[in-house]
């Protein structure tokens, strides 16, 4: 964010000392939107949409709240992410609806909240705060135009979760083992309500090993990998990526997940504890398989990590799992042991403590506190709700952080040595906040030499696959 902007607003929050112009307005802060839109908008339609947002708000500034409302301001993040977070919830508390009402009484921008809901994937849970609480107090065009898209959303999950049951029948009478993870089925599981999430293509989990019969599968129904691309690394089992299939005729997609990965470190999905523990989800009135919240929860953290938790709707995930309170918190931490990511839930748990007050156990809170990586990084995600950006977390972060979060020192090593040989951009531009940064580094001029020789002996990509079977 500009600086004019976050100076202006911090001078308001001080005690009111900042000067305003004959419309009431921080000097500076008008023109510092632009700025705000750069910041909160680094590429992509969501960037156009906050300037076209920004047409529909000439003039408009951020201005906190001088009378009852005054308590609730959050130096950490502007007001319409603040807002934004409270709203976005299936459920919302009594102790937050006066704050919502005397918030929007006060005034917002509402183009820019109704952007920042759809970037980041909660616009279904938006709209149902907004008509439940204070529809009265939204311009008309603004909840007009929100309910459209989400009652859109809405016909488009519900035929989701039909192709998904569909294929969830077709893969079990092929033997293949499949679980839903994100969009429908995790919504289902979270909020009992499949239009409670945003319209996202269904991400299903596969075991590594049927991945082949999951590919020919999909595809004698209908299906084919976007692009045109890996089909024969699949057929070939030497595919180490997700997959997203389109349908020849509906253009509806389905994604494949067995792993995420970063700087060709693999964080495996399809362990064993994922299907031992799968129990029934209700979709539609329907019934198939479905995670179990202890492995949800992990594996939501996982994700989250690996995308730097730059949406929402994975925090608003998380804390609906804990909500729901039916975790047994001695597996999820047992698991996490084993599975060797134990800080990468810290990390998911924090977050859903810090930014959504999900009820976190008091045991669980003391561990998280013990540990100043993650208590630092907690502050600093999801990057474009917070009011100063360039301390936020993104795609460019990635590396650092899941460095970071390693739960041992060897780990960390073999993280880095794999940064190195994969040439991630952590290691020539590493963060303010990143403590190994000088480390790094002398451990990049060591491996990168090896590497590149390494790279020179070793046979081409398109045939290397014949050498490990």
């Amino acid at each position: 964010m500009g600086c004019t902007v976050w100076h202006a607003v911090r001078s308001e929050q001080a005690g009111g000392i900042a000067r305003r112009d004959s419309g009431g307005r921080i000097p500076g802060v008008c023109h510092g939107f632009k700025a705000l839109r750069d910041s909160l908008c680094p590429r992509g339609s969501w960037r156009d949409s906050i300037a076209r947002a920004e047409g529909l708000a000439v003039g408009y500034s951020f201005r906190l709240p001088v009378d009852g409302a005054a308590g609730w301001v959050n130096p950490v993040r502007f007001r319409e992410a603040q807002f934004l977070i409270w709203c976005a919830r299936a459920a919302v508390p009594e102790s937050l609806r006066r704050r919502i009402l005397d918030v929007a009484q006060a005034g917002l921008n509402w183009p820019l909240l109704l952007e920042l809901a759809k970037s980041h994937g909660v616009e279904s849970l938006l709209a149902r705060t907004l008509t439940g609480l204070c529809a009265d107090l939204v311009p008309s065009a603004d909840l007009d135009a929100l309910c459209r898209r989400t009652e859109a959303a809405a016909a488009a999950n519900r035929a989701g979760a039909g192709d998904l049951l569909q294929l969830s029948r077709a893969f079990d009478e092929a033997g293949v083992s499949v679980l839903p993870f994100r969009g429908v089925g995790l919504a289902a599981m979270i909020y009992g309500d499949l239009t409670l999430c945003a319209p996202a293509d269904p991400v299903t989990l596969v075991r590594r090993d049927q991945l082949v019969e999951a590919h020919q599968l999909l595809v004698s129904q209908g299906y084919s990998v976007r692009g045109g691309e890996g089909d024969r690394a699949v057929e070939t089992g030497a595919c180490e990526r997700q997959l997203v299939y389109l349908h020849a005729n509906t253009s509806r997609q389905i994604e494949l997940l067995w792993a995420v990965r970063h700087a060709r470190m693999i964080f495996r999905m399809d362990r064993p504890e994922v299907w031992g523990w799968a129990r029934p989800v209700s979709l539609d009135g329907r019934k198939t398989k479905g995670l179990a919240p202890e492995e949800a929860v992990l594996l939501l953290c996982a994700y989250g990590a690996h995308q730097a938790w730059r949406q929402l709707s994975l925090v608003t995930e998380v804390a609906g799992l804990v909500r729901a309170g039916r975790l047994n918190w001695k597996r999820v931490l047992t698991t996490a042991l084993e599975w060797k990511c134990y800080r990468v839930l810290l990390l998911g748990l924090a977050l859903s403590h810090r930014v959504m007050e999900a009820p976190i156990p008091p045991q669980i809170l003391d561990m998280i506190a013990a540990d100043p990586d993650v208590v630092n990084l907690a502050r600093r995600m999801p990057k474009s709700l917070l009011l100063q950006q360039q301390e936020g977390l993104d795609d460019h972060d990635v590396g650092a952080l899941l460095f970071t979060l390693q739960d041992d020192w060897n780990a960390r090593w073999r993280y880095g040595i794999a940064l190195c040989q994969s040439h991630d951009p952590i290691i020539h531009t590493t963060p303010e906040w990143f403590r190994w940064r000088r480390s790094l580094h002398w451990l990049a001029r060591g491996v990168s030499p090896v590497h590149t020789l390494s790279r020179w002996l070793s046979p081409p990509a398109s045939i290397r696959h014949l050498f490990h079977r």
